[in-house]
């Protein structure tokens, strides 16, 4: 196969794993680790080892990604790229020595099927595969926000996002995820304020940043005139009846209650994170 062939090759695998394992591996620094090791293999005749034979086996990947151990994202991405190399090889006639020294040659393909590198046969397998990375990645919404559902618990998440709300489109950059129904829709701050987005206003969505986090719940008391500025998310309040649920930022609960006077104390239920 063509260098041009098993980079496509590898977009397509890198896509794949993602769906699959809900992870990111598209930030744009990884990308030239993901291009280097698609055609690594390929380096044999240029370091004097015989070609298709030690840096094509099974075992070849995990040697060769082991250096990226240190970020198991960039490991799973460059070991990614290298099997996609090996299993883009296994479709042509030559077949590969996947247990070299032995002898054995493997094939993916019957003989009839096999990709000889330059044919058109490859010429529609890059097709091919450039059409399903596009598809893949016009559902990548989809899979971000399964991804946010899924670690939103256990990981604070900044997101790139772009959706409609009353007919206007809208877009923030590096804005944090302070909730999920864990459904089909998630929260954000704006100004302060909670703004509670559905699925189906989603046009775009990126995680762009995320860390380990704890959560715990926090009660704590303060004024009127703090609460006003409080970004942190709110999960209830108390009455002289006693605690009443609520959802929405320190903002959303000054503008339902407040009364004219700024020193008035309140006591209110937060959400914390350890990150």
């Amino acid at each position: 196969m063509r260098w041009i062939t098993h980079i496509a090759i590898a977009a397509l695998f890198i896509k794949l794993v993602e769906i699959s394992l809900l992870v990111d591996l598209s930030s744009y620094y990884f990308w030239p680790i993901i291009a280097l090791y698609a055609v690594m293999p390929d380096f044999d005749s240029i370091v004097g080892i015989k070609h298709r034979t030690y840096t094509h086996t099974i075992y070849a990947p995990f040697i060769a990604a082991l250096p990226l151990i240190f970020n198991p994202l960039l490991f799973t991405a460059a070991l990614t790229a290298y099997l996609s190399h090996i299993f883009a090889d296994l479709l042509t006639p030559a077949g590969l020595h996947l247990l070299y020294p032995k002898p054995t040659v493997y094939h993916f393909l019957p003989a009839a099927w096999r990709i000889k590198t330059g044919s058109g046969g490859e010429l529609i397998l890059l097709a091919a595969v450039l059409l399903l990375t596009a598809s893949f990645t016009l559902a990548a919404s989809t899979t971000e926000l399964d991804k946010i559902f899924y670690y939103h618990r256990s990981h604070d998440i900044w997101v790139d996002i772009s959706f409609y709300e009353n007919g206007v489109l809208k877009s923030f950059n590096h804005e944090k995820v302070v909730w999920t129904d864990r459904k089909s829709r998630i929260g954000i701050v704006e100004n302060c304020k909670l703004k509670i987005i559905g699925k189906e206003q989603i046009i775009s969505i990126k995680i762009v940043r995320m860390e380990p986090a704890e959560r715990y719940e926090r009660e704590m008391r303060t004024t009127m005139k703090r609460l006003r500025g409080m970004n942190y998310l709110v999960v209830a309040y108390s009455t002289d009846y006693g605690w009443v649920d609520f959802l929405g930022t320190g903002r959303d609960l000054f503008l339902r209650t407040f009364d004219g006077n700024w020193n008035e104390k309140v006591r209110v239920r937060v959400i914390r994170s350890t990150s």
